[in-house]
């Protein structure tokens, strides 16, 4: 089977007429030119409704008073922190799609905000293209944060998400020789698979080659263990086994010990 023929390397995901209108986007932006260039740009994007605040706090205050789909804001402080507004924002509702903006995407902060939550990022200067496909990825995309949750450093966190991609697209692509649905899903894991990467080499730490190491010892830590989810279910109840026979024997020992030195 010719996999090129399925799907475009160029494919986006898509939002209808009847989703853009639907939309509802706050902008959080301090420099009036900037707020006033992109409210233009959504609302030529179709976007249902477009508002806007100079400052997280005023942006806070419009989160209490209405509903939004999505937050696109400085992930720099203006009134308070990024972080913590993020944070304010998704406790009054956690359905907000929250995209930060950068001039310096590669920071520690914007990384930090999509472990927060965050679902995608947009980097200044800005074009009409760059605004639609964070809005459209943002929203039809995979949260990411999930994967890089649990991760001991944010290189290991990237690379599995690389891997967790590239592992569902090949299970497609496996699945797809015989299943249409399989088929129609390619077009996804491809994209997903390109925005891992993308995001990878973004904001890995120390370059795209310590991206690479990365990916090479997560993959090879992944080769060393069991092959599927059932064979990692057994080497667990083996493990617990083996442990728990250990400290059944280490039991017995510590009565026979007592009773022994009761006897004395």
């Amino acid at each position: 089977m010719d996999f090129s023929k399925l799907y475009s390397r160029k494919t986006l995901p898509t939002m209808s007429a009847k989703e853009r209108q639907q939309s509802s986007i706050l902008i959080v932006e301090s420099e009036a030119n900037t707020r006033n260039t992109l409210r233009q740009t959504l609302i030529s994007l179709d976007i249902g409704s477009v508002s806007d605040a100079p400052d997280h706090i005023q942006a806070l205050k419009k989160i209490e008073e209405r509903f939004f789909s999505h937050i696109v804001f400085e992930s720099k402080k203006t009134s308070m922190p990024a972080k913590e507004f993020l944070h304010k924002a998704l406790e009054y509702d956690n359905r907000i799609i929250a995209i930060p903006t950068s001039l310096e995407p590669t920071v520690d902060d914007v990384f930090d905000l999509l472990i927060l939550g965050a679902r995608g990022f947009l980097v200044k200067p800005f074009t009409t293209e760059s605004v639609d496909n964070a809005i459209v990825w943002s929203t039809k995309g995979e949260p990411i944060s999930e994967s890089i949750l649990y991760a001991r450093n944010r290189n290991e966190a990237l690379a599995s998400l690389v891997l967790s991609a590239f592992g569902k697209l090949t299970t497609v692509m496996r699945q797809a020789k015989e299943f249409e649905t399989a088929r129609r899903e390619l077009p996804q894991r491809q994209l997903a698979l390109s925005r891992a990467v993308e995001l990878g080499r973004t904001f890995a730490q120390g370059g795209e080659m310590a991206l690479l190491e990365a990916l090479v010892d997560f993959a090879a830590a992944r080769a060393e263990g069991p092959a599927t989810r059932l064979g990692r279910l057994r080497k667990f109840l083996k493990t617990r086994d083996a442990r728990g026979t250990r400290e059944e024997h280490a039991s017995e020992e510590s009565i026979d010990e007592s009773s022994s030195s009761n006897t004395i």
